[in-house]
């Protein structure tokens, strides 16, 4: 059991140490940066704790053996850090503590850049009983680790930069004692004490070390040779659109980035894009002539695009135009023939040899001066319309040496070679043992390209053990799904990693956790056989132990549950996910379902806490809680915000921790202060939020800054719930004052936001007195759900949960689902509830899907099903199931009462168990054409009733049996109930004369 006491005393004298940011390229983004120290060591009485944190993140190893990775994200003025045993890896006399650390000079969705930095210290206790103790400071070597390139792709928006590894460069054995540094390696560089900012006072890490579990592919699907194409054109444009800006929010950009091209005679030519929400949106002029845009979106999700242009005999001008808000600010060209087939275009600036490209600014673009670049009809005419312009020649070394996702998805396959000329044994790589796939060398430009189908989706790091030649190059790429046999390439995100081997036997581990099914390993330039001992995933997640089970008579519900949990697994990361591919953002709302989920199937309540305590965190910068978090985009999502409230209050009810609720009570009434006091319309005295509104992607009519109904239904939720935490406080003037808001935020709603003549409530209203055209399932549904509605009203918004009207916007995503099945449990609407999660679910199974989708069809191209085949936004049946079919629920904050009052529906039996912080709840039923029989037990700490699903006149006799049949059945609202005493287990029959 690691102890922690805190920073001070666990780092002691250690300082923090760094770099000279110097010695690397400034214009590299992202780096990793090799630090080691040598040291003496003496048997140990006790065990040895090495204690480590860096920023951005670390990866330590003594004497070569790996420790871990870490820290857990974190705010950079609330930082996290790590403590490992470390005794088994130490040996008397020469040791070494290496630690690679992955500098990261901009921001994303993940991580708030603090200073690239790196504090560590082993502490022990020698047999003498003298204390034993290293710590960086003094003596600690760094150097730039040349393996990894410097200038690759972005992952995507949302995360980093991707991955490529050339071993041929590796500083071979520097992670063990008695390595022999050279020039390379110089003195660290004093960065400041414990506590010194930007990290200010550090923090133990606050949840487990995530699984490592070996995780092989079932099968190779393919095995095929392909024909490389050209290399795309690509580029970081940020520091010259952007120059000095490293945060992760969207900017307007202007600019022109230019290049010319040459041709010995007139072609065709068309330019493949980086789709319009990743990377900057192009416009192309060619020789003064706008290129022909088209949309190729075809089955992507985002919006792909390609320019057709007419090129001359000679050489050609072209201007790419920028002038849009964006997020990232890659350039990613692809050049086709317009058969669609890669072809070479060698760009290049006349009479320039520093580089290929060229950016003019958009701060020194006025619009005649613009006109007249975009209208240059040659190069001569574009230099003289450039004259006096500050035209930025890119240099070539900040060209992206190689962009992995274009060499794998442009390569063409070559039918006339036959898969056994490729390769031999191929499947003995999905296993772990001595045998290995043979891959033969196919020839220049041309690849092997494997793709191993995982069991189902996985997310972690990709690890792999190969015998090659100097210089093999290995390619990988991770995707999600297929649509029968055509891959579903993500076109918004570089989920790739290059490998460029040594000679012989090597084991290569990636650093970057990325989310796929299915894994394309792409070999070329092999110089003769390629053996692969094995592929596979190194699984990384929250510790999920499946200690909540469901299981019934209904297939179909037990493989969707099991589908829910699966993907609110893979989703649970050192905080919860959206999703573990596309962007492993800690969205606040997509948390709230997530959160109700793995509190009782998997103990998660560590991971809760810290999740919901780094979201109260934003309100440092934000006055509401952020949409996502730690971000280097600080942005405002209403409904998010009110969400976590929400889950709060629900988290308390689940543990019963009062400290909890003590230590963020603050912030929950901050924030409806801050909605209350700064939000409020005049108007309705609703509240007019000036943030992002969004509840579900559907067309609803919720814009930033209107009277939102959703946005407002929430908020007198929001205020009931810290209401509740208020009476646990004994803040009874405060639960009061929010009660009283509460109640008339729903007042306000009833009378401004109802439509007489729809008997519904609007999405929302613009102007004082004009409703919204639009109506939609999902408000009347949350009116319904959330009791924001007069109760005249309520018989008909329960009609609308059942069947809404056929013009009204329809629930989208599997999230706003989430609620709609709370909505039709409220309305005891079992039968339609189930009938929801078999077709919208059960739609996902029956497409082959292991995992939960973000989507469901409709939203994006035709084709294209959804966009993350993996969300943890949609596992609320992992949630709904227990409860409804087992009817497990607590009863009292922390559970220690809990209520059981199973609906059985159409099925015959069901069994399960819950997690609760006392222990498990079981329950097992059975229904009989004339009887029902039940057994539950319950964990001390846990009492409870066990309430019949049918009406007492309906129920004959009752036997009891167990440890807790000494009590009488008694009456319940209108059904028997049996009370079950803590830690007790009882058994019941019941005669039943009809159902």
């Amino acid at each position: 059991m690691i102890r922690h006491r805190d920073a001070y005393a666990d780092f002691g004298a250690a300082r923090w140490i760094g770099f000279d940011p110097s010695a690397i390229a400034p214009y590299e983004a992202t780096a990793f940066v090799c630090f080691r120290h040598e040291f003496q060591w003496e048997p140990t009485a006790e065990e040895a704790y090495l204690h480590i944190t860096a920023d951005y993140r670390y990866t330590v190893w003594i004497n070569g053996a790996l420790l871990g990775h870490g820290p857990v994200r974190g705010w950079p003025e609330e930082w996290f850090y790590d403590t490992y045993e470390a005794d088994a890896w130490l040996r008397p006399g020469a040791n070494t503590i290496a630690v690679l650390v992955h500098v990261l000079n901009e921001a994303t969705f993940q991580y708030v850049p603090g200073k690239p930095g790196l504090l560590a210290r082993l502490e022990g206790t020698a047999r003498s009983g003298a204390p034993l103790e290293v710590g960086t400071g003094d003596g600690w070597q760094w150097r730039q680790h040349p393996s990894f390139a410097g200038s690759t792709p972005r992952i995507s928006t949302q995360q980093s930069y991707s991955e490529q590894y050339n071993a041929l460069l590796e500083p071979e054995g520097w992670m063990h004692a008695g390595f022999r540094t050279d020039e390379a390696w110089r003195e660290a560089v004093p960065l400041g004490p414990v506590g010194c900012a930007p990290w200010g006072p550090l923090r133990p890490r606050d949840i487990p070390l995530l699984t490592e579990d070996e995780w092989y592919p079932a099968t190779v699907r393919t095995l095929e040779t392909v024909e490389l194409p050209e290399p795309a054109w690509s580029l970081n444009l940020r520091p010259w659109l952007l120059p000095g800006v490293a945060d992760a929010s969207p900017h307007p950009v202007r600019g022109l980035l230019v290049t010319t091209v040459t041709l010995d005679a007139p072609a065709r030519v068309r330019f493949g894009m980086q789709d319009r929400t990743s990377g900057v949106y192009a416009k192309l002029h060619v020789n003064g002539t706008a290129a022909v845009e088209k949309d190729v979106s075809g089955y992507h999700w985002c919006g792909c695009y390609e320019f057709e242009a007419e090129l001359e005999a000679g050489t050609n001008v072209l201007a790419f135009f920028m002038d849009r808000a964006a997020h990232d600010f890659h350039f990613q060209a692809a050049v086709r023939d317009e058969s669609g087939r890669s072809m070479r275009l060698e760009p290049g600036l006349p009479g320039i040899a520093e580089g290929r490209f060229a950016v003019v600014p958009g701060d020194d673009l006025d619009e005649a001066k613009l006109r007249q670049l975009l209208e240059a009809a040659d190069w001569e005419q574009w230099t003289a319309a450039a004259e006096g312009r500050r035209m930025q020649v890119v240099p070539a070394g900040r060209e992206h040496g190689v962009n992995v996702f274009h060499l794998m998805t442009d390569a063409i396959p070559i039918r006339d070679v036959p898969p056994s000329a490729a390769a031999e044994n191929v499947n003995a790589s999905c296993g772990g043992n001595a045998d290995y796939a043979l891959l033969h060398d196919p020839g220049e430009g041309k690849a092997v390209r494997l793709v191993y189908e995982f069991e189902a989706m996985t997310a972690g790091w990709i690890e792999f053990e190969v015998w090659a030649e100097a210089g093999a190059v290995l390619d990988g790429y991770g995707f999600e799904a297929y649509e029968g046999d055509r891959i579903v390439h993500m076109g918004s995100i570089h989920n790739t990693v290059r490998y460029v081997a040594r000679q012989g036997w090597q084991r290569y581990r990636s650093y970057f956790h990325r989310g796929f099914r299915y894994w394309m390993l792409q070999a070329s330039a092999l110089g003769g056989d390629l053996k692969i001992r094995f592929v596979r995933c190194i699984q990384r997640t929250y510790p999920s132990p499946p200690i909540g089970r469901f299981r019934c008579a209904d297939e179909s519900l037990n493989r969707i549950f099991e589908m829910c949990r699966r993907t609110a697994q893979l989703c649970s990361d050192d905080t919860f996910v959206d999703c573990p591919t596309y962007e492993q953002a800690f969205w606040v709302g997509d948390a709230y379902v997530m959160a109700a989920v793995q509190n009782t199937l998997a103990g998660a309540e560590p991971l809760v806490r810290r999740s919901l305590r780094l979201a109260g965190s934003s309100m440092r910068r934000s006055p509401v809680v952020e949409s996502h978090v730690p971000s280097g985009w600080p942005n405002v999502l209403s409904t998010w915000s009110l969400l976590w409230a929400i889950a709060c209050e629900e988290h308390y009810r689940h543990t019963g921790d009062r400290s909890f609720a003590e230590e963020l009570y603050p912030l929950l009434i901050g924030q409806v202060r801050f909605f209350r006091d700064e939000c409020t319309d005049e108007a309705t005295a609703l509240i007019r939020s000036p943030f992002w509104n969004l509840i579900d992607w559907a067309p609803m009519d919720v814009p930033d800054g209107v009277v939102s109904t959703p946005m407002n239904v929430l908020f007198a939720e929001s205020c009931r719930r810290t209401a509740s935490l208020a009476d646990v406080l004994g803040r009874e003037r405060e639960a009061e004052e929010l009660r009283r808001l509460s109640a008339s935020i729903v007042a306000c709603i009833n009378a401004h936001l109802w439509s007489e003549e729809r008997q519904a409530f609007a999405d929302c209203m613009r102007e004082p007195g004009r409703l919204s055209p639009v109506f939609s399932e999902q408000t009347n549904l949350l009116c319904y759900l959330y009791e924001a509605c007069r109760p005249e009203r309520r018989s008909v918004l329960a009609g609308y949960v059942r069947e809404a009207p056929a013009d009204f916007v329809r629930s989208s995503t599997p999230f706003m689902r989430y609620f709609k099945l709370q909505a039709m449990e409220k309305a005891g609407l079992y039968v339609d509830l189930l009938r929801e999660v078999r077709q919208a679910w059960g739609y996902m199974l029956e497409q082959g899907s292991t995992t939960c989708w973000e989507d469901m069809p409709g939203r994006w191209a035709p084709g294209y099903p959804t966009r993350s085949y993996c969300h943890g936004w949609s596992v609320g049946p992992a949630h709904m199931l227990p409860k409804i079919a087992l009817g497990i629920a607590p009863a009292s904050a922390g559970w220690s009462r809990v209520r059981i009052a199973p609906q059985p529906v159409h099925l015959p039996w069901c069994e399960g168990k819950l997690h609760t912080p006392h222990g498990d709840v079981s329950v097992r039923w059975e229904k009989g054409a004339r009887e029902f029989t039940a057994s539950v037990s319950l964990p001390p700490g846990v009492a409870g009733e066990l309430v019949l699903p049918m009406e007492s006149s309906r129920v004959g006799r009752i036997v009891t049996e167990g440890s807790g049949s000494g009590d009488k059945p008694y009456l319940s609202e209108g059904k028997w109930a049996v009370r079950i005493g803590a830690g007790e287990t009882l058994e019941i029959r019941a005669s039943v004369r009809s159902w």
